[in-house]
């Protein structure tokens, strides 16, 4: 089985949308790289993963291909699914991969063996869901593009009934280290407590914009245990 890692990239300039209310977009793109490299570092280290193939039309995607010695392909792609689908067709064609995980940029606690742990139990399709088994954060398929593709934020369930309504064999593997993407100041929050170390995680102690926001929500967390604790005392 030939296995190659599918990783799609919007680009690091004005990053993490959702983050703009709370982080300028100098302060996004370093996030956004941080955990892009990650991600990278998990795939290099994963035993099971035989290449590496970056998706993305950004500035800096050449050059972080470079970096890590990575395939690049440059989508044309209108959406998400689209250039998936065209990096599936991408490897299972021109890189003879019988096999294709997609992973995220923002799954910064994932190591190698996380992913070798996911492919160990992959059958002809491997779903991992979010935290809330809403979302999916990662995607096995045997062969690449088995069944059409959602990734619309709510695609786990869509999977789950795509690639079983085909007769393909599903398994659904939940994973602490890909449940948290990073989407929300709370989600930054997470992958600064955890025990984990990683690229983001020093960027958040480091990097003194991102380190006011996480300092911030930590307080404004343990408030509200204080006062419960106050209460009871009185």
């Amino acid at each position: 089985m030939s296995v190659w890692a599918i990783v799609p990239f919007k680009g690091a300039e004005n990053a993490k949308r959702r983050l703009s209310p709370q982080l300028s977009s100098d302060a996004r793109s370093r996030l956004a790289l941080a955990m892009l490299y990650d991600v990278l570092e998990a795939l290099a280290e994963s035993r099971s993963v035989d290449g590496i193939l970056l998706t993305s039309r950004s500035a800096e995607a050449r050059r972080i291909a470079q970096e890590w010695d990575i395939e690049l392909y440059r989508d044309q792609a209108h959406t998400l699914v689209d250039a998936l689908t065209d990096a599936s067709e991408k490897v299972r064609r021109g890189l003879n991969a019988s096999t294709a995980i997609i992973v995220p940029g923002d799954v910064p606690l994932i190591t190698g063996l996380d992913i070798d742990h996911i492919l160990h139990y992959h059958a002809d399709v491997t779903i991992v869901p979010d935290s809330h088994k809403i979302g999916t954060n990662a995607l096995v398929c045997t062969p690449p593009n088995a069944f059409p593709l959602v990734f619309d934020g709510r695609s786990y369930h869509p999977h789950v009934e795509a690639a079983t309504s085909l007769g393909l064999q599903v398994r659904s593997v939940q994973s602490e280290a890909f449940a948290i993407d990073v989407d929300t100041a709370d989600d930054l929050l997470l992958i600064s407590s955890s025990s984990k170390e990683s690229r983001t995680k020093t960027l958040l102690k480091n990097d003194s914009e991102l380190r006011i926001l996480v300092a911030g929500l930590s307080l404004s967390r343990q408030a509200p245990s204080a006062k419960a604790q106050r209460s009871i005392c009185s």
